[in-house]
């Protein structure tokens, strides 16, 4: 069973890190991020399905991918959207010692720096947290994680089932994960705008984080 929502007591036991954002009562924002981008045709994809319907959108991008391309991150950021960090290889935190990942943090930090982007944080890969991410990472950097991970990348989910499961969880503060990437796509590209649509019809405004 794919858990697409996090458990309420994981955010309890990590405060330190984002899990979803603050509402009141007059809040109708709703945070669309997307990982591991960008990607040739499908960030495209999904900058003009977001046009469409006039949301904004945080992506958290790979460093090695933001230097192959370019200009679809300053289509990105033309288009009033926001970039993260998500490591300059995609870095699995419980494999790498805190040293080399670090440094694989800084290496993208530093693509960004040359392309003046400023990041709005950082989101670990596989959302995988160790104790240094934890402990000295959040002291300067916010960290992102989501309340809903929709899963696309997974080929044992069908669009359906994402779809019925965001509408079920999606509500005002909700951080949700997508992915643009090719592994994603066959369910991206069905899952993105059904879910826009949802958000639309229940007066929910995606906005940058």
């Amino acid at each position: 069973m794919f858990i697409h929502q996090i458990p309420s007591i994981v955010p309890n036991l990590l405060p330190k890190l984002i899990w979803s954002r603050p509402v009141d009562e007059k809040s109708n924002a709703v945070y669309f991020t997307f990982d591991d981008g960008p990607t040739p045709e499908i960030t495209n994809f999904v900058l003009d399905c977001l046009t469409q319907f006039e949301a904004k959108a945080t992506f958290f991008c790979i460093g090695k991918n933001v230097v192959n391309n370019p200009e679809i991150v300053k289509s990105i950021l033309a288009t009033g959207h926001q970039v993260g960090n998500h490591t300059m290889n995609h870095a699995n935190a419980w494999k790498y010692s805190k040293e080399d990942y670090w440094q694989n943090y800084l290496d993208c930090e530093e693509v960004f720096r040359k392309m003046n982007i400023k990041s709005v944080g950082f989101r670990p890969p596989y959302g995988r947290v160790n104790s240094f991410i934890y402990r000295e990472m959040s002291l300067d950097t916010p960290i992102f994680m989501w309340s809903f991970l929709t899963g696309d990348y997974n080929q044992d989910l069908s669009t359906q089932a994402i779809i019925k499961a965001g509408i079920r969880h999606i509500k005002p503060g909700s951080i949700l994960v997508f992915h643009d990437s090719v592994k994603a796509f066959p369910r991206l590209k069905v899952v993105l705008p059904a879910l826009l649509d949802y958000c639309l019809q229940q007066n929910l405004k995606p906005e940058i984080l």
